[in-house]
C-alpha cells in the first residue's frame, strides 16, 4: 500500500482536486424545492385522493393577506383592503379572491332572491360603519371568513393559478402591499408564503451555514492540532469531499430542500475524522523523536490505522445508507449524498493524506520539527479520566446504566410534527401569520370531502348538510365550507322565520335548481365554483382545522369515514391536513426502518471486524445507549420528531460507531503487545482516546453552525446532534473502557491477534 501511494501520489493529488473542483463547478445550478409534499411518494394514498380532489375543484394552496388595526371598520383601512383586492382580481397567477369586497349577502325583495355586495361603497359616517358591522355579524359568509368577530381582522384568500409561476405571482403581491396605504399592518401567509420564506431561509442557510462551519472547523482543528501543518491536511479533505456532494445535487437533478441543507453539513462534520487519527499519528511519531525519511512514516502510519479507518469509514458509510430505508424521499437523498461524501472522505484519507504527509518529508523539503510532549487540557483530562477507569470500573458502568435509563424515561413523551409552520421560530412572519389565521379565521390547514353523485338530489343535498353539521360540532374543526350552506342562506331570503322552509333544505331537486337559478339572476354562478362543479355532479367541503395535530387529525379522518360509510353518494376524503399526517406515519415508519437497517449493518460490520458476533453486540452497546438517550432528551425537551430530527437515529449510528472501533482496535494492539489491561487502557487513552476527543468536538464544533439556522427543526437537529455525539464520545472513551475492563471479553483479549497487514 504504501509503495502504490509513493509511485502514484502525483495521479492521486490531480485526480482529487480535478473531481472535486469538476462537479464543484455544478453547484451554481442548484434550484430550491419548498414543497413538503414532494418529501413523499406520488402514490400516497392520500396525495394520489388530494390530487383527485383538486384536478376537481382547483388546488386548494391559498395566498391570505391578513390586514390587523385596533378595528378595521375604519374608511382608511376598508379602502386599504379594497385596493389590495382590486389588484389581485387583476393578477393572472391569483383565481378565486375572497373578502370583504366580493362577500355577497343574499336578501329577499317581494318574493325574489337579491343578491349584493357585502360592501357597496365604503361608508363614512358613524352611522354607516356600525350598520356595516351588523350586516357582517349576521353574515355566515363573511362573518370569522374574510372578517373576525371583533373586526380587528380582516383577509384576502386568493387561490393559486398554477399556469403562472407562483414566484412572480408571490412577488406581484409583495409589491401591492408595499404601495399600499393605510393604518392596518399587513402581513402574508398561506402555504404558498410557507413555501416562498422555506426557499429564501433554505438559500440563506446553504450561504451562511456552510462557510460558517467550515470556518468553526477550521478553528477546533487549529486548537487541537496546533500547528497549521496539520491542520490543513485534515481540513483539505473537507473542502474537496464538501464540493463534491454539493455538485451531486444538480448533477442527480436533485433539488435544495430544508433537509437536504444537513447534506453538506454532516459532511463538513465527519469528513476530518480519519484525516485527524492520522494527522495526530504522525505528530505521535515526531514526538518520539526518531528520525524517519517519508516512505518510513508513511508506512508507519499506514501499518497501525489503516485497517481500523477502513473499517470505521464502512461502518459509517453503513449507519448513512440506514436513510435509503426511509420513506421521506430527500431523507433518503441526504442518506446517498453524505454516504457517497464520507466514501469519498475516506479515501482521500488513505491516498491523499499520505501524499501530503510523504511530501513534507521529501528531498529538498524542510522536515517537520520533533514536537514535545503534550501537556495540554485534553490531554491532562484524559489522564484523570483514564484514572478513574482503571481504579472504578465497576463503579462506572454502574453509573452510566442507571443514568442513561433515567434520561430514557423521557423517550415515553415523544411527539412528531409535520407542521410546516413549526419549522419556523415564534417570531417569523409565518408563524405571526399562522396565529391569526388560526385564532380568528378558522385555522390555516385543510381539509377536503368531495362528494359525488347528483349534488342536487334533496337525499344527497341533505347528507352534505348533516356533514356539515356534524363536521362543526367536531374538536380541532375551525369552520367549514359548503354547498348545503348556501342552500340554507338562499331559503333564508326566500323564506319568512315563521314558515316551514325557512333556513332549510327543499324536498325537490327542482326547488333547489330554481334557488340558483334565482341566484344567477343577480349573482355570478362562479360564486360557487369551489364548493360545486357546473355540471352537479360533485360537491366540495371546505374544513379549516383550529387544531393541526397528528392525533387530531387522525381522528378526524377516522370520525368522517364512519359517518359516512352509508352516505347516499360517493364521498372521498383528502386534503393537505391528511397528507401531513400520513407524513407524519412516514416519518415513523423511515425513522424505524432505517434505524434497524443501520443497526443490523454497524453490528455485521462490527462482528467481521472482530471475527465475534459478541464483538458486534459489544461494540453496538454505545449506539444503543445513545439513542436511548437521545429519544429520551427529546422527550424531556419537547423536541420534537420531525423530517430533520428523524434523521439523526442513522447519522449518528454512523458517525458514532467511529469512537468505539478506534478504541478497541488500539486497546486490542496494546495487549497484543503484552501490556496489562490497565497498562492497555491508560496508553490507548493517551493515544487513540485523544484523538477521538478531539474527533468528537470537531464534530460537535461543525453541527453547532445550525444554531442560527433560520429553520427551529435545523436548529433542534444540530442540538440533539451534539448531545448524540457527546453521547457516544462518553461510551467509547469511559463507558466501553471500564467493561472491557470489567468483563475482559475473550475476542478482544491478548491470545487473539490484530488483523494488522503489513505494508
Amino acid at each position: 500500500m504504501t509503495d502504490f501511494i509513493i509511485k502514484y501520489r502525483w495521479i492521486i493529488v490531480a485526480v482529487s482536486f480535478t473531481l472535486a473542483i469538476g462537479i464543484g463547478l455544478l453547484i451554481p445550478s442548484s434550484e430550491t424545492d419548498p414543497d413538503i409534499r414532494n418529501y413523499i411518494p406520488e402514490h400516497m394514498d392520500s396525495r394520489v385522493t388530494n390530487d383527485s380532489i383538486e384536478k376537481e375543484f382547483g388546488v386548494q394552496d391559498m395566498i391570505m393577506v391578513l390586514f390587523t388595526d385596533t378595528t378595521i371598520l375604519k374608511p382608511g383601512d376598508l379602502r386599504q383592503v379594497r385596493e389590495i383586492d382590486r389588484a389581485f382580481s387583476r393578477m393572472d397567477g391569483i383565481g378565486t379572491v375572497n373578502s370583504l369586497f366580493t362577500a355577497r349577502k343574499i336578501e329577499g325583495m317581494d318574493g325574489m332572491m337579491v343578491v349584493d355586495p357585502l360592501i357597496d361603497r365604503i361608508p363614512e359616517s358613524a352611522e354607516g360603519l356600525e350598520s356595516l358591522r351588523q350586516d357582517i355579524l349576521a353574515n355566515d359568509f363573511a362573518r370569522d371568513i374574510v372578517i373576525s368577530s371583533d373586526m380587528t381582522s380582516a383577509a384576502i384568500t386568493g387561490t393559486i393559478n398554477t399556469n403562472v409561476s407562483e414566484y412572480e405571482t408571490l412577488s406581484k403581491v409583495d409589491s401591492v402591499i408595499a404601495a399600499s396605504s393605510g393604518d392596518a399592518q399587513i402581513l402574508t401567509g398561506g402555504l404558498p408564503y410557507i413555501r416562498k420564506y422555506i426557499t429564501s431561509d433554505v438559500n440563506h442557510d446553504a450561504v451562511i451555514l456552510i462557510p460558517l462551519a467550515l470556518i468553526i472547523m477550521l478553528t477546533v482543528l487549529k486548537l487541537s492540532l496546533g500547528e497549521w501543518r496539520s491542520v490543513f491536511i485534515p481540513f483539505t479533505v473537507v473542502i474537496l469531499s464538501t464540493l463534491v456532494t454539493m455538485g451531486m445535487i444538480p448533477l442527480c437533478g436533485w433539488k435544495f430542500s430544508i433537509i437536504m441543507c444537513l447534506a453538506p453539513i454532516i459532511l463538513i462534520s465527519v469528513a476530518n475524522n480519519y484525516g485527524i487519527y492520522i494527522v495526530s499519528r504522525h505528530q505521535e511519531l515526531r514526538r518520539s523523536g526518531t528520525p524517519m525519511t517519508g516512505r518510513e512514516t508513511v508506512r508507519a502510519i499506514i501499518g497501525t490505522l489503516n485497517m481500523p479507518i477502513l473499517f470505521s469509514g464502512l461502518t459509517t458509510v453503513a449507519g448513512l445508507l440506514g436513510l435509503l430505508a426511509h420513506s421521506i424521499i430527500p431523507a433518503r437523498y441526504v442518506g446517498v449524498l453524505s454516504a457517497t461524501g464520507v466514501s469519498l472522505a475516506l479515501a482521500m484519507s488513505l491516498l491523499l493524506i499520505p501524499v501530503l504527509i510523504y511530501f513534507q518529508h521529501s528531498p529538498g523539503m524542510k522536515p517537520p520539527p520533533p514536537l514535545r510532549q503534550r501537556n495540554d487540557l485534553i490531554s491532562r483530562a484524559i489522564a484523570r479520566i483514564s484514572s478513574v477507569v482503571v481504579k472504578r470500573p465497576g463503579r462506572v458502568l454502574l453509573v452510566s446504566i442507571g443514568l442513561t435509563l433515567l434520561v430514557g424515561i423521557g423517550a415515553f413523551f415523544l411527539r412528531i410534527e409535520t407542521n410546516q409552520e413549526s419549522f419556523f421560530p415564534q417570531k417569523h412572519p409565518v408563524r405571526k401569520a399562522a396565529g391569526i389565521i388560526n385564532t380568528k379565521f378558522g385555522g390555516s390547514q385543510t381539509i377536503s370531502v368531495m362528494i359525488s353523485g347528483d349534488i342536487k338530489d334533496p337525499v344527497v343535498m341533505n347528507g352534505i348538510d348533516d356533514l356539515t353539521g356534524y363536521l362543526k360540532g367536531l374538536e380541532g374543526v375551525g369552520s367549514v365550507f359548503s354547498i348545503s350552506d348556501v342552500v340554507r342562506e338562499m331559503s333564508k331570503a326566500l323564506y319568512e322565520p315563521e314558515e316551514e322552509e325557512y333556513d332549510m333544505i327543499p324536498t325537490s331537486g327542482e326547488a333547489i335548481a330554481q334557488m340558483f337559478e334565482l341566484y344567477n339572476m343577480s349573482g355570478d354562478p362562479d360564486d360557487f365554483k369551489q364548493l360545486m362543479n357546473f355540471e352537479n355532479t360533485k360537491a366540495h367541503l371546505l374544513v379549516r382545522l383550529s387544531q393541526t395535530d397528528n392525533e387530531t387529525v387522525r381522528n378526524l379522518k377516522d370520525e368522517i369515514k364512519s359517518y359516512t360509510e352509508n352516505f347516499p353518494a360517493k364521498v372521498t376524503i383528502g386534503g393537505y391536513a391528511f397528507i401531513m399526517n400520513d407524513f407524519a406515519q412516514k416519518i415513523i415508519k423511515g425513522q424505524v426502518s432505517s434505524l434497524v437497517f443501520a443497526l443490523i449493518t454497524v453490528m455485521i460490520l462490527l462482528a467481521i471486524i472482530f471475527r465475534s458476533v459478541r464483538g458486534g453486540l459489544t461494540g453496538s452497546i454505545p449506539l444503543a445507549a445513545s439513542i436511548i438517550i437521545q429519544f429520551g432528551v427529546m422527550g424531556y425537551t419537547g423536541i420534537p420528531i420531525d423530517a430533520a430530527t428523524a434523521l439523526l437515529s442513522s447519522i449518528m449510528i454512523g458517525v458514532g460507531i467511529d469512537f468505539t472501533i478506534q478504541f478497541m482496535w488500539r486497546y486490542k494492539i496494546e495487549l497484543a503487545n503484552n501490556a496489562s489491561h490497565s497498562e492497555a487502557i491508560i496508553t490507548t487513552f493517551r493515544t487513540t482516546g485523544r484523538s477521538i476527543v478531539i474527533n468528537a468536538l470537531t464534530v460537535m464544533a461543525g453541527f453547532s453552525a445550525t444554531f442560527i439556522s433560520g429553520f427551529l427543526s435545523i436548529r433542534y437537529f444540530g442540538y440533539l446532534t451534539i448531545v448524540s455525539i457527546a453521547s457516544c464520545l462518553i461510551y467509547a472513551v469511559i463507558v466501553m473502557p471500564a467493561f472491557m475492563l470489567y468483563f475482559k471479553p475473550s475476542f478482544i483479549e491478548a491470545n487473539k491477534k490484530p488483523n494488522i497487514i503489513k505494508q
